[in-house]
């Protein structure tokens, strides 16, 4: 069964974010402490402003920024009413792979370039695998994900944690969903972005990592 899990529950071990946070932050502020060794904000909806010390820095949706070793209090301010950030928290290195936000919905022709899959589908994202492990966080909508042939739903709030040479994929999504996905430190042959069976060769799952 697909890892799932909601803000304030433990990781699995074999995984390399160990917590998040969804802040909902309006036009407001919020400020949070640094608990982690490696810690990073992602704008989700609206623009939002990162203020580290004195410095702020305005990061539009998909753009993240890692917070800098010896920060303490970190303060996080929107620039509209739906402003949304994402707090990432855990121990990975220097070579990662992607972050950034996606959407999905459901289409009466789905397009779809990744492996074959015997579901139904009804989105245009692709069964693929990683050289790395990937989470994906829900901020909106409802979907049905896979990963390695075995299905789950996701609702708001939901973290997906997808090891390293797994296939995954979000068939149906029949509430529009637009969620964080994060791929931690690279491994093997250390390929960024999705990967296919009929393009880069046979997945090879990573053991321990269910």
């Amino acid at each position: 069964m697909p890892r799932i899990l909601r803000e304030n529950q433990t990781f699995p071990e074999w995984c390399e974010l160990r917590e998040f946070q969804i802040f909902e932050v309006g036009q407001s502020s919020q400020q949070f402490l640094r608990t982690r060794q490696s810690e990073r904000i992602v704008a989700a909806n609206g623009g939002i402003v990162v203020r580290q010390g004195s410095k702020g820095i305005v990061l539009s949706p998909g753009q993240f920024l890692d917070i800098l070793p010896g920060t303490r209090t970190v303060e996080i301010s929107g620039l509209s009413e739906t402003a949304t950030a994402v707090r990432l928290a855990g121990e990975w290195g220097n070579e990662l792979g992607g972050c950034g936000v996606f959407s999905a919905k459901d289409v009466a022709a789905p397009k779809d370039g990744g492996d074959p899959v015997t579901y139904p589908k009804s989105t245009c994202i692709d069964s693929h695998y990683h050289d790395c492990d990937e989470y994906w966080i829900i901020l909106e909508g409802r979907a049905t994900v896979v990963v390695q042939n075995e299905a789950a739903e996701m609702a708001p709030g939901d973290c997906l944690c997808i090891g390293m040479g797994r296939h995954h994929d979000m068939p149906q999504a029949p509430e529009p969903v637009t969620a964080i996905y994060f791929e931690t430190g690279l491994g093997r042959q250390k390929r960024i972005g999705h990967l296919w069976e009929h393009t880069h060769g046979q997945a090879n799952p990573a053991e321990g990592r269910d």
